[in-house]
């Protein structure tokens, strides 16, 4: 994602809850979020947060790249 479309996507984004999705093996893991935030356009950077007691934590953490 190049940062034009990175601006576009968050102009349409109304507030910070949203859904993160990484892939565990076959399986999708998915938490909802509150702390969602645009951090950089360039390089295209987003920010969130998870509590470390989270049951899905591990997930997250082993996958670097979070959809």
């Amino acid at each position: 994602m190049n940062s034009i479309q990175l601006r576009k996507c968050l102009s349409l984004f109304a507030t910070g809850i949203t859904s993160i999705v990484t892939k565990n093996k076959s399986k999708f893991i998915g938490i909802t979020v509150n702390s969602f935030s645009s951090v950089s356009l360039n390089p295209p950077l987003v920010m969130w947060c998870i509590d470390k007691k989270s049951s899905s934590i591990q997930d997250f953490v082993k996958n670097k790249i979070n959809t």
